[in-house]
């Protein structure tokens, strides 16, 4: 079967993602409730991977711009000189893949695709170094193997997640 990773669209059918978890509702709440508005107003814009030809979602990827202090990098320094408090980013905000589809590398892809939609057309284009996300403590392996850096944990609500980091420069340097 042929996959497709494209943008959302206003006549996919967001409600039919299953997550296989409890604690993951958010996320397709996300997807079934907000995500087409906040990508039809450019405040978020949200990619999904779709059989061939089809509109459900299998799995979504969002991203959004952001900035990251300065100091939540510590000893890590990945600039020098730079006299700015904040780094401009972009946040992989939210990453879902459907039950049926989870371990066998759409999570991967999805990353891959951000990583590549940032470093090849945002990044050359607008001040964006770094694309960052929020990992879950389950998800922090990974996003490790996929290259990210953990910058430490952190807490949002009753959340704790771990930020986490790729520098796009030196990727593209590799």
């Amino acid at each position: 079967m042929s996959y497709e990773i494209r943008a959302l669209a206003d006549g996919d059918g967001c409600n039919s993602l299953s997550l296989g978890d409890a604690a993951l509702v958010p996320l397709k709440t996300f997807l079934r409730k907000e995500a087409k508005r906040l990508h039809k107003d450019n405040l978020a814009k949200t990619f999904v991977l779709v059989r061939a030809r089809e509109t459900t979602p299998l799995a979504y990827a969002t991203l959004v711009c952001t900035h990251v202090s300065v100091r939540q990098f510590g000893d890590l320094a990945p600039v020098d000189g730079f006299r700015y408090t904040d780094y401009p980013a972009v946040r992989l905000a939210r990453l879902a893949v459907d039950a049926h589809l989870q371990g066998q590398g759409v999570g991967a892809q999805l990353v891959d695709f951000a990583v590549a939609l940032t470093g090849q057309f945002i990044m050359p284009h607008a001040g964006c170094r770094f694309l960052v996300v929020d990992s879950k403590p389950n998800a922090v392996g990974f996003y490790q193997r996929k290259g990210f850096t953990p910058m430490g944990a952190s807490e949002e609500g009753n959340t704790a997640f771990t930020r986490m980091f790729v520098d796009l420069h030196r990727l593209q340097a590799t």
